[in-house]
This record gives C-alpha cells, structure tokens and sequence, in this order.
C-alpha cells in the first residue's frame, strides 16, 4: 500500500517492549473506514479480542477537530479498568472530558487523510491467561464408602474478576474405577448433563458473569472393581481456546472400605460331643451349649443351646491372597469331665465374602489316676523296677476301649524335688510312646496331678 508510511511492508508490525503501534497515511489515501486486526502472542494471552475490556462496537468518524483526536486520557495503559458500556462510546468527536475515566477503544475509524485529524492513545487490551479468575472448592457428604454405592460431589466456581469470562470449561476428573451416574447433574439447580470423555467430565462454553458464582452438582457410582484404598476427584476449570487451567484444582476425597455383607468373612461354627473322638461331627452326636471362644483380637463368643456359634465380619483378608483366622476354646467352660478332641487352638483360611466353618470337638474322658512311689524306681534313677515297668506296658490296652485321661499322681517320699520331677516326666513320656505304637482311635491326654491344666 503505497499510500502508508513504509508501504506494504508496514502493514503488520509486532509491538515492542512498551506495546506501542503506529500507523501513519500519506496525504494521498483515499477516504474510508480502516481496521486493525490484533494477534496477541501465544503461551500468555488469549487468543482473539479482549472480553475482560471489550471494544467500542462501531467505527470512531475522526474529524478535522479535536486535533489530535485523543481515544484515552492516558498517554499508557490504563491502571485501573473501566469497562465500556453499550452506548458510552462517542460516534464523531473526542475530548478529554469525555475519555478522563473509560478505557474506550476502537478497531475501525472512519478517515478522510488530510482532513481528520490524528488518532492517538487508543490503546488495545489483550487478555492474559489468567491463573487465579476462578476460585473452585469441591466437597461431598460421604467420607467412608462401599462398592455399589452412590457418591454426591458439589462443584463452586467463583469469578474473581469485575468482568465476564468466557470459552470456560468445567471439567471433573473422576477417580479410576468410579462411573458417573447419568441424569445426575445440574448446574444452579438445573439440569445440565457434562460432556463425558473417559475418566473427564466436562461442562463446555461457560460464562461467567462478573463476580458469579455457579454450582454445579453430580453423583459418582463405586464401580465393582474398586479396591480398598483413598480415592480422589478433582475439578478445574480451563480455557478452552488454548487449553489453559485458569483455575485452583479443587479436590475432594472419600475411602472405599469393605462392605459389611459383601466383602466381609463370617465364621459359623459348632462345639459337639465327639463321642467316637474322631474330630468329626457325626449323626447322634450332640451340640454342647454355654461353651466359650475367643478370637486373637479379643472377641468372646459363647456357643447356644445347640452347640452352635457365629462372629460376623470376623475378618476382612486380602482379595487376592486371603489370610488366616483362630479362635480358640476355653476348656474351662467345658462340662466337667469334657477335653477336647480336635486343635485348640483351631485355624482356617478365609477369603473376602466368603463364609467359612470352625468346629470344635470334646467329649466326657475316663480319668485314670496313677499312684507312684519312691518304692516304683529305682534308687536313685528314673527308671521303673521291672515289675512295674511290666504293670505299664499293659495300661495302653486298657485304655483303648473308652477315651480316657491318664494323671500321674506321685506320693510324697524321700527323693529329692528335682528327681521326682524327672521321674515323673520319663513316666509321662514313656506312656505316651507306648500309646502311639498302638496306633489307637483318639489322642491320649497324659497330665501330671499336681500342674495345673492348660
């Protein structure tokens, strides 16, 4: 264009340091409306016009007066933003008086070189990307969670600034595993269903008024493959034009645990008489009531009239690997003359939601009390004269038709403690040998009189 200082070669110009522009035409131009077009660089700004400080809507016709023809009282930018109301902006002149407090602006100017006189200070804003224009706070009621269940998030976003925004999108993060429940969101109480891209929800092209804030609710599904752990949602709004976060992030947290009926492992379980002391429970074999049990972590339960039992939730294992339960039964509590036939304590492998059975065996035992002298050894040793050594070889097949308990009772003599004490654990453990090469029908029970039992 020849008709402007520096030709066509000026017709685009990249500001400086200080921002500023300068566009002169020659005497020769012809008359019209001319317009200036501003592309702010990228990373910083948003692109296109300001929305923040909005332009004058129509072209300035720039006569011969006021010369020169001044758009802002400014000779900079402006420190303080006056936005432009529909209507403030003058159509044919200018004068300070007019122009001390706006921030009027213009793109088009009706010209005639020659005649009107010089435009100046029409100083143009561009937007910044603004980190902080939306203040955003998530919250939700729930703090413990289960598998199945239906979680509410409530989503504020507050514009900071005395201007509009525009191009915002609200976007919710939900945690992995989690669903959103569809027809659940609103925003200010109407409804508003987001835009649904994987794990992203997002409300799109929202604008917010100068100082509004907005609310926008949603509900959340547990999915069924969430594991017990914390879980995060997050919400920010961005830019949409250039994909910035002009936001906080706003987070809100809830833990999924176990559900009581579902992730839970119950422990049923029953004392019986175990007559035929086979560890089994058979048919004609009775439950035996008012019997006691406790588990590792101190919880006492007592079996009901049938012998029966049951700790509800008694544990909650891994769901890969499962883990192990005791419990065992205080022998105290048993009918006098009952011992137990089965582990005590007893253990099982439990596994998540799944229900698992611990029994108990005990049954009445035969008591047979065996008196023992210093006469029975020999002096001074822990070996049995050969008579009586005899006398309990025999007593293993005494015992095989009734299950019994075997109590060593040893009279007071002459020997010293500590030799008594190691006659008496010989004879114990010479009895139980001689028992186990029967291979008989129930465990033997060999007590010493005078410890108490265990």
């Amino acid at each position: 264009m020849s008709q402007l200082l520096g030709g066509t070669a000026n017709l685009q110009q990249v500001t400086g340091a200080q921002g500023f522009y300068q566009f002169v035409l020659l005497g020769n131009a012809p008359a019209g409306v001319y317009t200036l077009q501003v592309t702010p660089p990228p990373g910083r700004y948003t692109p296109g016009e300001s929305v923040l400080i909005p332009a004058c809507a129509s072209s300035l016709t720039v006569g011969a007066i006021p010369a020169p023809a001044v758009v802002q009282a400014a000779t900079s930018a402006p420190a303080a933003t006056v936005p432009n109301v529909s209507g403030a902006c003058p159509v044919n002149s200018l004068s300070l008086a007019a122009t001390a407090n706006t921030t009027q602006y213009f793109y088009g100017f009706s010209l005639s070189p020659g005649t009107s006189a010089a435009v100046v200070d029409n100083n143009i804003p561009i937007d910044p990307i603004l980190g902080g224009a939306l203040v955003v706070t998530k919250t939700t009621p729930m703090v413990n969670v289960s598998v199945g269940d239906l979680v509410p998030y409530t989503i504020t976003a507050t514009n900071t600034l005395n201007a509009t925004l525009t191009n915002v999108d609200m976007r919710d993060l939900i945690p992995p595993g989690f669903a959103y429940r569809t027809g659940s969101a609103s925003v200010n109480g109407i409804p508003l269903e987001p835009q649904r891209l994987g794990r992203q929800l997002t409300w799109i092209n929202q604008a917010f008024a100068a100082k509004e804030r907005r609310t926008y609710k949603l509900v959340l599904v547990v999915g069924a493959g969430v594991g017990e752990a914390e879980y995060v949602n997050q919400a920010f709004g961005l830019n949409n034009l250039i994909g910035a976060t002009i936001s906080n992030v706003a987070t809100a947290a809830v833990r999924v645990v176990p559900d009581p009926v579902f992730d839970c492992s119950d422990i049923i379980g029953k004392v019986f008489d175990d007559r035929n002391v086979n560890g089994y429970q058979d048919a004609g074999e009775p439950g035996i009531p008012n019997v006691r049990l406790a588990t590792t972590n101190g919880i006492l339960v007592t079996t009901d009239a049938d012998g029966r039992f049951h700790v509800a939730c008694a544990a909650i294992p891994n769901a890969y690997r499962g883990s192990n339960f005791v419990m065992k039964l205080d022998e105290r509590t048993l009918p006098s003359g009952y011992r137990v036939t089965t582990e005590n304590p007893r253990d099982v492998r439990i596994t998540t939601g799944k229900m698992s059975k611990l029994n108990f065996g005990a049954t009445i035992h035969r008591v047979v009390r065996i008196e023992v002298s210093d006469a029975a050894f020999v002096e001074g040793d822990i070996r049995l004269k050969p008579e009586w050594e005899a006398r309990i070889a025999q007593l293993p097949q005494s015992l095989r038709d009734k299950p019994s308990v075997v109590r060593i009772a040893y009279a007071p003599g002459t020997a010293d403690r500590k030799l008594i004490a190691r006659r008496k654990r010989a004879l114990i453990q010479q009895i139980r040998e001689q028992w186990e090469k029967l291979h008989c029908c129930y465990q033997l029970q060999v007590e010493d009189e005078t410890e108490p039992r265990r």
